[in-house]
């Protein structure tokens, strides 16, 4: 009996010192550098003041569309939390109608934003295949409006380039041996964008975007 005993609290105490390794090496899968694709959907909501020809006014919409792309990025484990960072490229379809006006002028205009970046860091706590994360950082992008003004100058048409933020969270796990499914949300914020159209014209944007998306990963 005192034999049985010894024997047990032995594998028991053996069991102890193995699951952290085990969990250890389980989780060094997640290590090192990743590639895949993307894609899912946007949506925003637009608020701006405009400034023209001396006369203040506003405008205001929504939009949506769809965005897909490709993505790379690097894991290390720090202990049982894992670590990295993200870079990804988006061709999108975000569509917005934006009305509104400023003094006799009454003004009908579409954003659209053509391409985006994020280059973001990751945490993430994997537990055996699957791994939930949070998310943050930058993102670079393009934003046209193109218009129409009752009053003053007709059509107009403007670009730039802009740079804000994005947070969010997600979970990914493994559906094969090196190949891993995503589902990830963004929340992007842009700040105050001036653009110019025409140069009587000014207009002070912020839009409040959402990204919902899917990824397929392979880990090398």
């Amino acid at each position: 009996m005192t034999i049985c005993k010894s024997i047990g609290i032995s594998i028991g105490a053996a069991a102890l010192m193995i699951s952290p390794v085990a969990a250890q090496s389980t989780n060094s899968k997640w290590e090192g550098f990743y590639a895949g694709l993307t894609a899912g959907g946007l949506w925003q909501s637009t608020s701006a003041s405009i400034g023209l020809n001396n006369t203040g006014g506003a405008l205001s919409g929504t939009g949506n569309g769809w965005a897909g792309g490709a993505e790379a990025g690097y894991n290390f484990l720090a202990g049982p939390v894992l670590l990295g960072g993200e870079i990804d490229f988006q061709g999108s379809t975000l569509t917005s109608n934006i009305n509104g006006g400023a003094g006799a002028s009454t003004i009908n205009a579409v954003a659209t934003t053509p391409w985006f970046s994020t280059i973001r860091l990751r945490a993430g706590y994997p537990v055996g295949s699957v791994m939930p994360y949070v998310t943050g950082g930058v993102v670079w992008g393009n934003e046209k409006l193109q218009g129409n003004d009752s009053a003053n100058g007709g059509a107009f048409s403007a670009s730039n380039t802009f740079w804000t933020y994005a947070v969010g969270a997600g979970m990914e796990g493994y559906i094969a041996d090196r190949w891993t499914a995503k589902l990830e949300y963004l929340y992007i914020g842009t700040p105050n964008t001036p653009l110019s159209a025409p140069a009587t014209t000014s207009i002070d944007e912020r839009a409040i975007g959402n990204l919902l998306r899917v990824g397929v990963n392979y880990h090398f």
